[in-house]
C-alpha cells in the first residue's frame, strides 16, 4: 500500500512539473540597439527597475518567479504558476509610438488561453492569446491601437488563469520596429535644454516633460536638437511661456518622412508655503492635516490604495526654504487618506484645504462615509496655492460617519498634487446661540473622543452585560444653555441629551448608543467527528489546514485591528476577531475539494446590526449566503455546500461582506466543512424518511419514525426559503410558490441532522 501510494505521488509529482517548459524559447534576432525596448529578454538590454511580480493580490504572487530555468538551460524566464492575472510594472513611463511591434513567447500550461494588455494612461485593450500546451509560441502584436496611449505605456497585464492549475511562462518580452531605410530617417540623437540633455531622452521618444522649480519665470530654451542622418533637418520652435511647448521637427534627407519632438515645460512643486490658515477655537475645527491646528491622531496620509504613486508619496515634504510640512503626491493618479477613526462632521460648516496642482490636474475630493461618495472638482491652478472651501452639507452620505478622504483625476506619471491644511470647520456661535456640550460622562467616566461638535457616541458594553449605564454628567459650553436628559430604557438603546441655547432659538441633541461588543463566552464547542469527515478552517477542535491566511491585505477598513488569537473575557479559546469590519477574507493556502462534503459551519457573533454575507471563493462564480444578526450571542449556522459556490472542486478562499467599516464587529470560530453524523450520535440515512411525490408539483409529504423538530427549505444557492417547527412525525411542505428545479430540505430530530433533495417540476 505503500509503495502504491509513494509510485502515484511521483507521478503526480513529474505530471505537474511536465506542464513547464523543457526548452528555451527561440531566440531573437540581432537588432539595432534604437530598434528596440525590451521588458525581459537575454538578447537586449531590458529596461531597468521593471518589477516582474508587483503584488496585485494575484493568486501566484507567492509561487512567481523571474528567474526559472528550463531543465538543462542557463537561460532565465518567466513563471507564473498558480496563474489567474498577473503585471509587470516598467517603473518608467515608455513611449512606443515610433515602434512597430510587441513581441513575447509564452508557453501554456492547464488548458490556459490567456491575453494580454499594455496599460497606458488611455483604455486598456486586451490581446487574446490561444491556447498551446506543450509548446513554444511566438507572438506578435501590432503596436497600433495596442494600448489608449502610446507615448506613455507603464505595465503590462495578464489575465484569464484559474489561480490554481493555469500557469504562463514568458520570454523575450519586447517592443521592436523596423529599421529605417537609407535617406528616410526623421530622428534625433541628442536633445539638449539650457545646454543640459534631456533626462531619459532617446531617439524613439518623441515627447518630454520638463518640470521647473515653483516661482520660474524664465522660459528654457533648447540649445541642441542634432539628427542621427547628418543630411536630415531641424526646424526648433521654442516656448514662449510657462506653461508652454518646445518642438524639433525633423524631415528626412528625401523629404518623405517628417516627425516632431515635444518639450513641455511646467512648474512642478511648490517653492512657497500655502497661506496661514486663521485662528480659531479648537471647538470650531477637525484638523485633519495642518501645521496651525491639533490633528486627529494616527492618521494614514498614504495607505496602500495600489495608487501609481504610493511609493513616492510623502507627508513630510517641505519647500524649499521652508520648515512647514506638506503633503506630496507625485505619480498622482488617486490617493487616499485613513483618518483611523470615525469622525462626525455633522457639526462642522466647511472643508478647507490649500492645494498646489501640477501639470494641468483637475482633482476631485471625495469625504469617505459609509454612505454615498459624492466626487467635489477642484480646479487646475498650476504653480500656485489655491484655497478651497467646501459646504459640508451634502459632501457625503453620512456626515456622522466619515473615515477617509480620497483624492481622483490624475494620470499617474506627471501629474501631481500638493495639499496642505485640510481641515473641517465651523463659525463660532454667537452670544446666547451655543447649544454645545463640554463635557458628556457616561456611568461617571468620560465618553472616549468626546468633542462638543460631535452628536453622536457608541458606548459598547462587554458581552453578557445586562445593567444599562446611565449619563451621569452632561455639561454645557455656555453655562446659560439648558439640558434635558433622557436614558437608554434597553440594550442596545440609546440615551439622549437635548441642549438648549441661552437665547431659546438653537436645539440640539446627543445621542448614546450602547450595544454589546465582544464575546464573553466561547462559541459552543463543536461535536467529535472522523477526521475524514471534516476539514477544518479555523477550530480549536479539529486539525486546522496549513498555511492559512485569516487577515489577508485586500484593503478592507479593518485589516490593521483584525486578530486571529482574540480570546473571550476568562476563556482560553481563541477565536478571530474583525473590528472595524467592512469586508474580510480567509485565504487556504492551497485549493480544496469540498464535493464530498455536505455543510459549511461556523459560529458568528455580531456587533451593532450587522448582517453579514459569507461566500466560498472558487474559480467558478461567487454566491453569497446570508446570515442573519444575532447581536450579543453566538449563531452556529450550517450552509449545505451544493451550491455554496460555482467550482466545489477549487475552493481557495472565504469572504464576508456587509460591515459600515466603523462600528460593526464579527467574532468568528469553527468555521469548517463537514459530512456525516458526529461521532458518538446515532446516524440516521435517508431510508428512515419518507418523501412523496418527489418530484412534486405542489406539496412534498415528509415523515418520520422520530419527531422531527424543525425543518429548513434551500435553494441550490444554500438561501433560505422556508423554516418550521414542525414537532411531528410528518409534515406537509408547500411548493407551489417554488420555481421548478432542485431544492434541499434540511431536517433536525433527536438524533442529529439529515439534508434531503427535493425536486419541483
Amino acid at each position: 500500500m505503500k509503495l502504491i501510494s509513494f509510485t502515484l505521488l511521483l507521478l503526480f509529482t513529474l505530471s505537474g512539473f511536465s506542464q513547464a517548459p523543457t526548452t528555451d524559447a527561440p531566440t531573437p534576432p540581432a537588432r539595432n540597439a534604437v530598434d528596440v525596448i525590451s521588458i525581459f529578454s537575454g538578447a537586449y538590454n531590458n529596461i531597468s527597475g521593471a518589477n516582474y511580480n508587483p503584488n496585485w493580490q494575484q493568486s501566484g504572487f507567492a509561487t512567481a518567479s523571474s528567474t526559472f530555468t528550463p531543465p538543462n538551460s542557463t537561460n532565465s524566464l518567466l513563471a507564473y504558476p498558480n496563474f489567474n492575472y498577473q503585471g509587470i510594472e516598467f517603473n518608467t513611463v515608455i513611449d512606443i509610438t515610433a515602434m512597430d511591434s510587441l513581441h513575447l513567447d509564452i508557453w501554456t500550461a492547464g488548458g490556459v488561453a490567456p491575453s494580454l494588455a499594455v496599460i497606458s494612461s488611455g483604455p486598456e485593450v486586451p490581446q487574446a492569446i490561444s491556447n498551446t500546451v506543450g509548446s513554444w509560441q511566438s507572438i506578435t502584436v501590432p503596436v497600433t491601437g495596442i494600448t489608449g496611449n502610446l507615448a506613455r505605456a507603464i505595465q503590462l497585464k495578464f489575465t484569464g488563469g484559474n489561480g490554481t492549475t493555469s500557469a504562463i511562462y514568458v520570454d523575450n518580452i519586447y517592443f521592436f520596429k523596423t529599421p529605417v531605410a537609407p535617406g528616410k530617417d526623421a530622428t534625433i540623437n541628442a536633445l539638449e535644454v539650457t545646454n543640459v540633455p534631456v533626462a531619459g531622452f532617446t531617439p524613439n521618444s518623441l515627447s518630454y516633460d520638463i518640470v521647473l522649480p515653483g516661482g520660474s519665470t524664465v522660459v528654457p530654451q533648447i540649445t541642441l536638437a542634432t539628427t542621427t542622418d547628418t543630411a536630415a533637418s531641424a526646424v526648433v520652435t521654442q516656448a514662449t511661456s510657462i506653461p508652454d511647448n518646445a518642438t524639433v521637427v525633423v524631415t528626412s534627407q528625401d523629404n518623405t518622412v517628417s516627425q516632431t519632438y515635444t518639450v513641455s515645460y511646467y512648474i512642478g512643486a511648490p517653492h512657497i508655503d500655502a497661506q496661514t490658515p486663521p485662528v480659531r477655537n479648537a471647538i470650531d475645527v477637525i484638523s485633519i492635516f495642518s501645521g496651525a491646528y491639533n490633528n486627529i491622531s494616527g492618521a494614514n496620509y498614504n495607505p496602500n490604495w495600489q495608487q501609481s504613486g504610493f511609493a513616492t508619496a510623502s507627508s513630510t515634504y517641505t519647500p524649499p526654504n521652508s520648515p512647514n510640512s506638506v503633503l506630496a503626491y507625485p505619480n498622482f493618479n488617486y490617493q487616499g487618506i485613513e483618518f483611523n477613526s470615525v469622525v462626525d462632521i455633522s457639526g462642522m460648516d466647511y472643508l478647507h484645504l490649500d492645494i498646489w496642482t501640477v501639470d494641468g490636474v483637475t482633482p476631485s475630493i471625495s469625504v469617505i462615509s459609509s454612505g454615498t461618495e459624492i466626487p467635489h472638482p477642484i480646479p487646475n491652478g498650476d504653480g500656485t496655492w489655491q484655497s478651497i472651501d467646501i459646504p459640508v452639507a451634502g459632501i457625503t452620505g453620512d456626515l456622522t460617519g466619515a473615515v477617509q478622504f480620497k483624492f481622483v483625476g490624475g494620470n499617474g506619471f506627471s501629474t501631481r498634487i500638493y495639499v496642505d491644511n485640510l481641515y473641517f470647520w465651523k463659525t463660532a456661535p454667537a452670544p446666547g446661540k451655543d447649544s454645545r456640550l463640554g463635557a458628556l460622562r457616561v456611568n461617571g467616566n468620560p465618553i472616549p473622543g468626546f468633542t462638543p461638535n460631535t452628536a453622536n457616541y457608541n458606548v459598547v458594553l462587554a458581552g453578557g452585560t445586562t445593567t444599562i449605564p446611565p449619563i451621569t454628567l452632561a455639561t454645557t459650553v455656555d453655562t446659560g444653555a439648558t439640558t434635558v436628559i433622557s436614558q437608554a430604557t434597553s440594550i442596545p438603546g440609546s440615551g439622549t441629551v437635548v441642549v438648549t441655547s441661552q437665547d431659546s432659538t438653537v436645539v440640539q441633541t446627543y445621542t448614546v448608543r450602547y450595544f454589546i461588543g465582544a464575546p464573553h463566552v466561547n462559541a459552543p464547542t463543536p461535536p467529535a467527528r472522523n477526521a475524514v469527515d471534516v476539514i477544518s478552517i479555523y477550530s480549536n477542535s479539529y486539525n486546522n489546514i496549513s498555511g492559512a491566511n485569516y487577515n489577508p491585505d485586500w484593503q478592507q477598513s479593518g485589516f490593521t485591528t483584525a486578530n486571529p488569537l482574540f480570546a473571550p473575557v476568562s476563556a482560553t479559546n481563541s477565536v478571530l476577531a474583525y473590528p472595524n469590519f467592512s469586508y474580510q477574507g480567509i485565504e487556504f493556502n492551497s485549493t480544496l475539494n469540498i464535493t464530498t462534503m455536505d455543510s459549511l459551519h461556523l459560529d458568528i457573533w455580531t456587533v451593532d446590526g450587522v448582517a453579514p454575507n459569507i461566500s466560498v471563493i472558487s474559480s467558478g462564480t461567487e454566491i453569497p449566503h446570508p446570515i442573519p444578526n444575532g447581536d450579543g450571542t453566538w449563531q452556529s449556522i450550517n450552509i449545505p455546500v451544493a451550491g455554496i459556490t460555482g467550482d466545489l472542486t477549487n475552493a481557495i478562499q472565504l469572504k464576508f461582506t456587509g460591515g459600515n467599516g466603523s462600528s460593526t464587529r464579527i467574532y468568528v470560530d469553527n468555521i469548517y466543512f463537514w459530512k456525516g453524523q458526529p461521532v458518538g450520535i446515532e446516524e440516521f440515512g435517508v431510508s428512515e424518511f419518507s418523501v412523496y411525490p418527489n418530484p412534486t408539483k405542489d406539496f412534498w409529504k415528509l415523515s418520520n419514525s422520530s419527531t422531527i423538530e424543525t425543518l429548513e427549505v434551500l435553494d441550490l444557492q444554500g438561501k433560505l426559503l422556508q423554516s418550521i417547527i414542525v414537532n411531528a412525525n410528518a409534515t406537509t411542505i408547500d411548493a407551489t410558490a417554488l420555481q421548478n428545479g432542485i431544492y434541499f430540505v434540511r431536517v433536525t430530530v433527536g438524533s442529529g441532522v439529515e439534508t434531503l433533495k427535493l425536486i419541483k417540476n
